[in-house]
């Protein structure tokens, strides 16, 4: 699947389809220390606060600060993946988002796994030992301003792409189950 921004910088959104085989899991990832690094956690939490208020049958909303080896106990028995994170690029355009697919993740720690297994091989080891993944994966990558700098605040730039995206996220969700795509079994949550 090839890079797409973020519908509000011009492109258009990719169809969602809700729970092909099973709930969905729209997961954060991030660190909460380090500046512009806790994005995803951020639009979890906004996407959390969507679904409080405007609840969608089997999605549940999961953090990690870690990746590697933990998104398979996260993710199993799930049919999609919403994956968030913060995206460390040269010359970047603070809060521009990209839609990308699992071959195609470069430009964050937990994503490529500079120490530990990157998205893909996560997804590759469980296909090995058989564990259920999830069959359809959509990644939203926010560029970062500053992903390195000790602080609880994202940059303005970056806040400020926060709730669109996870409107938008809920949106998507939620056009997919009002056209009936899939048959949701319970969140896991």
């Amino acid at each position: 699947m090839p890079s797409t921004e973020h519908p509000a910088v011009g492109m258009a959104p990719e169809p969602a389809r809700v729970c092909p085989e099973g709930p969905v899991a729209i997961l954060g990832l991030g660190n909460p220390l380090l500046t512009d690094d806790a994005v995803g956690l951020a639009v979890a939490d906004a996407c959390e606060r969507l679904l409080a208020a405007r609840p969608l049958p089997g999605v549940d909303v999961l953090r990690s600060t870690c990746g590697g080896f933990e998104l398979i106990d996260l993710l199993r028995g799930y049919g999609r993946a919403v994956i968030l994170d913060c995206l460390d690029v040269p010359a970047p355009r603070p809060g521009r988002v990209h839609r990308l697919g699992l071959g195609q993740v470069r430009g964050s720690a937990r994503l490529v796994g500079a120490h530990d297994l990157s998205l893909g091989d996560v997804f590759a080891l469980a296909a090995q030992l058989a564990i259920p993944m999830p069959a359809e994966v959509e990644i939203f990558a926010v560029e970062a301003a500053d992903p390195r700098t000790l602080g609880q605040t994202l940059t303005p730039a970056v806040a400020a792409a926060v709730e669109p995206l996870a409107r938008t996220i809920h949106a998507e969700l939620r056009q997919a189950l009002a056209r009936g795509e899939g048959s949701c079994r319970e969140g896991r949550g």
